[in-house]
């Protein structure tokens, strides 16, 4: 793969990712601390667009197999960013609507965050599809450490950019940020799909997969091993790292009194950490392996959220900025750790199919972590009547899972994984052929 094509995956990934910036690093501390919503509430709302990750797979293995315009994932890619950022735009206005007339705003709440999700959803599988269509697993990996990158430096630069949209706060400030966001992620969408995948008819190894159909699809997963551990694996990971997306914030609003314009740049702090972790984790991950990184990046993130619940307990801003820092570095390893493993957990000859798994792996993870993390905090709240304790409460789960987690990868071979994979592939397929 090229630098031309990397480059415009990376603005593409750019595109879609700044869409998650404004709702998770904003929109939550406000419906939760400011409009006073409960947190299950909100967290069910931020939730939806994971909860349609399923689809991930139909539409993975059927974009294997029918182009669209002589393009298998471009036209996936265009229209998922193009809704992704439309959607993520109108999830302000209905937090509003929400507050003013509760019903009918709820109604264009759960209208715009699924909006959203389906459009992620749809992006997302196609074009981390279309990197292991032209990239062998050299070029995969260089691909991947580029595109996350930029997507880092541009939660950065989005997150610190709302912060100055946001001081001082008012609701039409609000708006103005997400419109900025909406604008940026549609025009790097644009920039990023033209030109970038090359014709069907043109091909020398035309995309044609696995399946024939998603129950196919899901049998082929089903049957192997490995591949369930693994799917167990980053729901469990994915719970850990991201319970606290939604209550972060919230965390700094009700624990130690910061404005709205500060708990917006903790995911550029955030964003920091994970920075300088992609740009010196690769000979890392080569030295010591992509399992061993990603386990020293679980215990470090682990080890975060226990300074982020003392620096509560202390009333200290500063340790509490300074964990959100070590949580990036924590988190960019296992991300790098994790995701190049995931692509190596991928058979050439069925890449939709399988990223799409591990695309509702990675969805999944993400909504469950943070129905329950709604749920415990609501819960210890109505039981201690002390919003710290909730808080805690999370933190404190997200520990355990990030340990289970590295006790759980010990089992994971990318070896067995190939082998039981490329059985069942041929398999399924002589049933189908019969």
């Amino acid at each position: 793969m090229n630098w031309r094509r990397i480059a415009q995956l990376s603005l593409v990934h750019v595109g879609v990712s700044i869409t998650v910036v404004p709702v998770t690093s904003t929109l939550n501390r406000v419906m939760i601390a400011d409009l006073g919503m409960s947190a299950l509430l909100v967290s069910l709302l931020v939730a939806l667009p994971y909860l349609l990750s399923p689809l991930q797979v139909p539409l993975g293995a059927w974009a294997d197999r029918n182009p669209i315009r002589d393009r298998y994932r471009a036209p996936w890619i265009l229209g998922g960013g193009l809704v992704a950022a439309t959607g993520s735009y109108f999830t302000a206005h209905s937090a509003y609507w929400m507050d003013a007339n509760f019903w009918p705003g709820l109604v264009g709440a759960i209208f715009a965050f699924a909006l959203w999700g389906m459009g992620v959803n749809a992006a997302s599988v196609s074009y981390l599809s279309l990197v292991t269509d032209l990239a062998d697993e050299n070029g995969r990996s260089r691909a991947v450490s580029v595109m996350w990158t930029a997507m880092i430096l541009s939660t950065i630069v989005t997150s610190l950019g709302i912060s100055r949209l946001l001081d001082p706060y008012s609701r039409e400030a609000l708006f103005a940020a997400f419109g900025a966001v909406w604008f940026f992620s549609v025009l790097f969408v644009l920039a990023g799909v033209y030109g970038l995948e090359p014709p069907a008819s043109q091909r020398t190894k035309p995309v044609r997969h696995s399946a024939d159909s998603p129950a196919q699809a899901l049998r082929l997963l089903a049957l192997n091993p490995v591949a369930r551990r693994f799917f167990v694996y980053l729901v469990l990971v994915l719970v850990s790292i991201h319970a606290q997306d939604v209550l972060l914030e919230p965390f700094g609003a009700e624990a130690l009194q910061m404005p709205v314009a500060a708990t917006s740049r903790l995911t550029s702090i955030w964003g920091v950490g994970v920075f300088i972790t992609l740009l010196g984790s690769l000979p890392l991950v080569r030295r010591i392996g992509k399992k061993r990184s990603a386990n020293i990046g679980a215990v470090v993130a682990a080890i975060a959220f226990g300074l982020i619940s003392l620096s509560g307990w202390l009333g200290q801003t500063g340790l509490f900025m300074g964990a959100v820092f070590l949580l990036g570095l924590g988190g960019g390893l296992m991300t790098v750790s994790n995701l190049s493993f995931m692509l190596d957990m991928t058979l050439p000859q069925a890449a939709g199919l399988y990223v799409g798994a591990w695309g509702v792996a990675n969805f999944a993870g993400q909504a469950i972590g943070n129905v329950i993390s709604g749920l415990l905090r609501d819960l210890f709240l109505w039981l201690t009547g002390a919003p710290l304790a909730g808080y805690v409460a999370v933190f404190s789960m997200e520990i355990v899972g990030l340990l289970l987690a590295v006790w759980l990868f010990r089992s994971i071979e990318v070896d067995d994984f190939r082998r039981q994979a490329e059985s069942r592939l041929q398999d399924i397929l002589a049933l189908a052929g019969d």
